[in-house]
């Protein structure tokens, strides 16, 4: 999207959900002889069409999006009798309504002082709108000519998953698997391991001791180290949208083994993977 276009979308917010059907004020693209009468006869939000102000907030690169930061400015016209407080609280007032509406990308507005301009025999008040967002530098004349950031207000191309990274993605990235422990229960006391993720890949294994152990008692092989992964059942480990689950057999099975992963008072580790 341009730049001049999300100005369009503006004026178009601002007349059609901030004024609505009133008549002495109205919002328009830019304040010329055909758009506005000189002397002005009612109040104006006249944007300045090609003074907007785009300022990277990370190094610049041709591979990778930026954090931009863009100032589109408005001036508020008004017949120069109107009260200056006035005017300059309902530029507030619609400044707000664009604001709330662009609450994800905009980051606030300015309002300057009022003062006459006797070239247009108006109060004008000034005013600033900063917006901050991801400018994708994929739009470009050539392979090595990059068009102006001021240009493209780019944000449906980032929300393009096919050719961006999604938050959920990125985190695989920067943090793919995390790490922790649990104290077993015992047999009939399963352990929910609470995560933030739905694991993809769980590794379990004992604290300070062996991962398999011989229990002389019953004559029975003890595995204390295990794997569970998305997609494939397993007995005493349950992956979750949120963690997992730990169960102890309570039975030894024929085979004479049995995994040993919720002993009570044992401490374990786990590597839980996204």
């Amino acid at each position: 999207m341009t730049t001049s276009n999300l100005v369009r979308e503006i004026v178009r917010l601002i007349n059609e959900q901030v004024l609505q059907s009133t008549d002495d004020v109205e919002a328009v693209l830019s304040f010329d002889d055909r758009t506005v009468p000189q002397p002005v006869d009612k109040i104006y939000f006249a944007f300045l069409i090609g003074q907007d102000k785009v300022s990277l907030l990370e190094d610049s690169t041709q591979n990778a999006c930026q954090l931009t930061q863009l100032t589109i400015s408005m001036n508020c016209y008004a017949p120069p009798g109107e009260n200056a407080i006035e005017i300059a609280s309902q530029a507030e007032a619609v400044l707000d309504k664009v604001n709330e509406h662009y609450s994800g990308i905009m980051q606030g507005y300015e309002i300057g002082s009022a003062a006459l301009d006797d070239y247009l025999k108006a109060l004008k008040v000034p005013c600033s709108m900063f917006f901050r967002f991801e400018q994708c530098p994929a739009f470009q004349i050539s392979g090595s000519v990059i068009l102006p950031f001021a240009d493209f207000f780019c944000k449906t191309h980032v929300l393009d998953g096919s050719v961006h990274l999604t938050v959920s993605e990125r985190e695989k990235l920067n943090e793919p698997f995390v790490t922790g422990s649990y104290v077993g229960l015992g047999a009939y006391n399963p352990v929910t391991v609470p995560l933030s993720f739905a694991p993809r890949l769980v590794l379990i294994f004992p604290q300070d001791a062996a991962f398999a152990a011989l229990d002389s008692t019953h004559n029975t092989l003890l595995w204390r180290a295990a794997a569970a992964a998305a997609n494939m059942t397993d007995s005493t480990i349950t992956l979750l949208q949120t963690g997992f689950r730990v169960t102890q057999p309570d039975t030894i099975p024929f085979d004479g083994s049995i995994r040993s992963l919720n002993e009570t008072n044992r401490v374990y580790c786990y590597a839980a993977f996204r």
